[in-house]
């Protein structure tokens, strides 16, 4: 694959009338945003040992593996400032192109997390990186890092018409399908008496969260089956750090928990309250309906590719 030189690119752009963007997206357990982002009209590639899980997200039309045959490159996106950053630098040096770096969590948690991990950095200042734009998730996550970049706040976007309540007469407890076996053995063993179903699974089957009571978010970040929860009605259950209590309002939207331990009396007692429960899980949908729209996802994004192709594609007299 041999590098465009960013000139030749300018004058491809400024002749280009479908205005699509070839965007390269790291693909290491970010299915589920990087599908959200092929809903906007782009061309988005995956490198050849970064594969697509189907099992969580069904490969977009517009989504393919880099090749040989690809079109020229216009940007690249990665999700988190540690080992991938590394990567993505290394690739847009190789391309010449620009990085756009999404920021799912704060300097709080260095990069996505599970509760079991405690990473930390030993020089935070290393992390402070220098991408062309960063796209962060929330106010709170775009406040906690360096001011370096140009940010933009997108909040993640679900689509409410297919994560939505299909009631179940039984407490269903949904996990992530990524949760490590280490982690989901510490929680499966505190909660022996409910039965405990995967998020995703066989994409004929009906949405697992639109049938769970609960969903256990086993990341310390907001993540987007997070979301996909609270549109289903569910009641989320988070460990208590910064970028939760950023987003979630306790015992109004959601529960905060400090530790594994808080997990089946918390489960309990949402059980012998029923009011309490059925009035957080429809706080929880209210909030995705009125935040965390696809439409302004799109939008948002669509807009933020535009603003790449100004500043980097657009000759400048």
């Amino acid at each position: 694959m041999i590098p465009v030189n960013n000139v030749l690119r300018s004058v491809y752009r400024i002749n280009d009338t479908d205005g699509k963007f070839n965007v390269l997206s790291m693909c290491r357990n970010n299915e589920k945003y990087l599908g959200l982002l092929c809903k906007t009209p782009h061309n988005f590639y995956i490198l050849p040992d970064h594969p697509w899980n189907v099992l969580i997200e069904q490969v977009p039309d517009n989504l393919s593996v880099l090749s040989l045959h690809s079109k020229p490159l216009d940007c690249i996106i990665c999700y988190d400032r540690a080992e991938q950053y590394r990567e993505a630098q290394s690739l847009a040096h190789r391309f010449h192109i620009p990085i756009i770096l999404v920021d799912m969590c704060s300097e709080n948690l260095i990069r996505p997390q599970h509760l079991l991990e405690g990473i930390h950095a030993a020089n935070i200042s290393l992390l402070y990186r220098h991408p062309d734009l960063r796209i962060c998730n929330s106010n709170h996550i775009q406040n906690s890092w360096n001011k370096d970049s140009v940010s933009i706040v997108i909040p993640m976007g679900i689509d409410t018409d297919i994560f939505h309540s299909v009631p179940e007469n039984e407490p269903i407890i949904a996990l992530d399908n990524n949760i490590s076996a280490q982690l989901g053995a510490e929680v499966a063993r505190r909660l022996k008496e409910y039965s405990i179903i995967a998020t995703d699974h066989d994409q004929s089957q009906p949405k697992a969260l639109n049938r769970s009571r609960y969903f256990i978010n086993t990341n310390q970040t907001v993540t987007v089956k997070l979301l996909e929860a609270m549109a289903s009605e569910n009641v989320v259950i988070a460990m208590r750090n910064p970028d939760t209590e950023s987003f979630i309002d306790h015992e109004q939207t959601g529960i905060l928990i400090n530790n594994l331990d808080d997990i089946g009396p918390t489960i309990k007692h949402l059980e012998e309250s029923q009011n309490l429960r059925v009035e957080i899980s429809q706080n929880a949908r209210k909030k995705i309906l009125n935040d965390h729209s696809i439409e302004k996802f799109v939008n948002k994004w669509s807009s933020a590719f535009s603003f790449l192709k100004s500043n980097f594609y657009t000759p400048h007299r």
